[in-house]
């Protein structure tokens, strides 16, 4: 008796499942079906046509209860464990958590996209809690069954924390978020440790590095004292951290926290020999925003940094604008003052205009930075520069601050000397160094010049980033450049440095399939640089004279004259005739017609050899 209880529960013992790698599956198919370019709303189909696919293939579809009397009733089929016959079974739960996921975030998209729309939010909260409550489901399973394999059951706890983590981050419970994304994280890292598959460990590597800043937030969040300026700079290098895709809750909560600071002070400008309140809240934002924009330069490391920070200021200056000028003009048209709000609107002209160029020279010090730069490149930014410079004495109110007009002066001057530099660099590479030396000397009288006006306002607060230290690099480099400069004229005037021209004249532009048996030497570096390609054949091929079929015509036969042959035919007949017996009667012969020889013979020649060729014979 014992036997047999013994064989029935080794027949009992089901195989081991292989191992299903979760995060993987849900990579694969967001990366093959929308979500390489963000299209969720195609994820989403495609996560429901494959659930209707599997549920028809298993027969593990959904039933309808048929009452008498009424509406039959929709019974959704869950997964359980014993349901569970392979391990596609585990697709449903994961793509139904998918689908769930992908329609929260067309909602959050849309809710983006269009603020007023704010029923929206709770569509998008209701859809990530049903994709956790699928994703749990899958979670308990995997977890209950013996049939599932130690790395699957930890591939299904952090793939339902993080989807947790997730629905509590859009429903701003930070603390269940950040534990939920913290566990998420952990077991990510240790199976990235654990697998020898590189494939596996990049994944679980970015899954990691998506969740951080997300972290982040949430401990952000839950700290205390929102309003210091630490905080608000860890804000920004968060924000930088998760660059231009990254979440854009961090944007909405900086803009929540300069809008609190902004709303519980007076913010004064002064501008047009007069100081104004600010009373819209967008501009007080800008303002401030400008405010912070100048203590989180200081922590910048690089130009593209800067250039991110001076985009976000001056595109926010710009609606700000937008909303003063429709102010101006309703308040107009009720003949109300708007003293106060030109002088407001002005000022924020100011903030763009300084702004832009900022940006532009953060743009200057990243093409430096380069290896491959062209001197024209910069000589068009410094061109935008001093243009810009040149507008902000114009702008209306300017003329009433005497430091301003004289602090952007020095500054057209200051860039002046840098714009005479390249230019005459872009002289130089082009080897007409006469006019190089020529701006060479331009640029050190500039260089002078900029030099005596900085020195008089050193007190001047408008000058931040113009200094002395700066004209005097650039004098060595001048001196460099004109000994450089001066060489090369030398050389050019020896013969030994030929100009682009004579260069490109000595270079062998034939084919390689042309020269096969003789040695040729090729630039490869100056190819590279110009963009130049060995030529392998010449393509199309040159057309090659062949012969025609010969046809001519014998036009001179009918200039010829020939001989008189008629006594010799009649002679000819006659032998024919006495020969051949005459016959007469039905069967009898007559004698052939020799007119219609003769013209039959005239029509030989020329004229019939033609017809035979092209029109044939008849």
């Amino acid at each position: 008796m014992t036997n047999d209880v013994e064989m029935k529960t080794e027949q009992e013992e089901l195989p081991v499942f292989p191992t299903v790698h979760v995060l993987q599956v849900v990579k694969d198919a967001q990366q093959q079906h929308g979500l390489r370019h963000g299209d969720y709303a195609r994820y989403r189909k495609y996560c429901a046509a494959k659930l209707e696919r599997m549920r028809k293939a298993m027969k593990f579809t959904n039933t309808h209860n048929c009452q008498k009397r009424r509406p039959a009733k929709f019974v959704k089929k869950w997964l359980n464990a014993e349901a569970i016959h392979n391990v596609q079974y585990l697709n449903f739960g994961i793509f139904e958590s998918e689908r769930r996921y992908a329609e929260a975030m067309i909602d959050k998209i849309t809710l983006e996209d269009n603020p007023e729309k704010s029923r929206k939010r709770f569509t998008m909260i209701n859809s990530l809690r049903k994709a956790v409550l699928h994703v749990t489901n899958l979670e308990k399973i995997v977890q209950e069954s013996d049939r599932f394999d130690a790395p699957t059951k930890l591939e299904a706890q952090a793939y339902a924390a993080w989807m947790r983590g997730m629905c509590a981050f859009e429903s701003r419970n930070w603390q269940k978020a950040s534990e939920s994304l913290k566990l998420a994280k952990t077991v990510y890292e240790k199976l990235a440790e654990a697998t020898n598959n590189t494939t596996l460990s990049s994944l679980f590597k970015g899954r990691c590095r998506e969740i951080q800043p997300q972290l982040r937030l949430c401990e952000f969040n839950i700290a205390e004292s929102p309003g210091a300026v630490g905080t608000m700079t860890e804000l920004m290098e968060l924000r930088m951290q998760m660059g231009e895709g990254g979440d854009s809750s961090v944007d909405k909560l900086i803009s929540e926290m300069r809008a609190s600071a902004t709303s519980a002070e007076f913010v004064t400008i002064e501008w047009g020999g007069m100081k104004s309140t600010v009373d819209d809240d967008k501009a007080k934002q800008v303002i401030q925003e400008w405010k912070q924009t100048e203590i989180e330069l200081a922590q910048c490391q690089t130009p593209k940094e800067r250039m991110a920070l001076f985009e976000k200021a001056t595109a926010d200056t710009r609606d700000a604008i937008d909303r003063i000028s429709d102010i101006i003009r309703r308040k107009s048209s009720e003949n109300a003052d708007t003293t106060v709000l030109q002088s407001i609107k002005a000022y924020l002209e100011f903030l763009k205009m300084n702004g832009t160029a900022s940006r532009y020279l953060a743009i200057i010090d990243n093409t430096k930075s380069e290896k491959k730069n062209k001197p024209q490149d910069l000589l068009r930014l410094y061109d935008s520069v001093i243009e810009i410079y040149k507008e902000v004495s114009e702008t209306p109110g300017a003329e009433y601050d005497k430091n301003l007009i004289e602090a952007f002066e020095v500054k057209v001057e200051y860039y002046r000397a840098f714009r005479c530099f390249y230019m005459s660099s872009s002289y130089s590479a082009l080897h007409k160094y006469s006019e190089a030396a020529a701006l060479f000397d331009r640029t050190l009288s500039r260089i002078q010049e900029a030099e005596g006006k900085l020195k008089k306002l050193k007190s001047n607060f408008y000058i931040t980033n113009e200094t002395a230290q700066s004209l005097n690099e650039l004098r060595s480099e001048v001196d460099a450049a004109k000994i450089s400069a001066r060489a090369a004229r030398l050389a050019a005037a020896a013969g030994d440095i030929k100009t682009d021209s004579e260069v490109a004249k000595t270079i062998d532009e034939r084919p390689l399939l042309e020269t096969v048996n003789e040695w040729r030497q090729w630039n490869v570096r100056e190819s590279l640089r110009d963009k130049k390609t060995i030529p392998v054949a010449s393509l199309p091929p040159a057309f090659i004279p062949m012969p025609n079929k010969p046809i001519f015509f014998d036009l001179a036969n009918f200039h010829l004259t020939m001989p008189d042959v008629e006594d010799r035919l009649e002679k000819l007949q006659k032998d024919r005739d006495a020969q051949t017996p005459k016959k007469t009667g039905k069967g009898g012969s007559a004698a052939p017609n020799t007119s219609a020889s003769k013209e039959g013979e005239g029509q030989q020649g020329i004229s019939g050899m033609v017809t035979g060729w092209f029109w044939g014979k008849k």
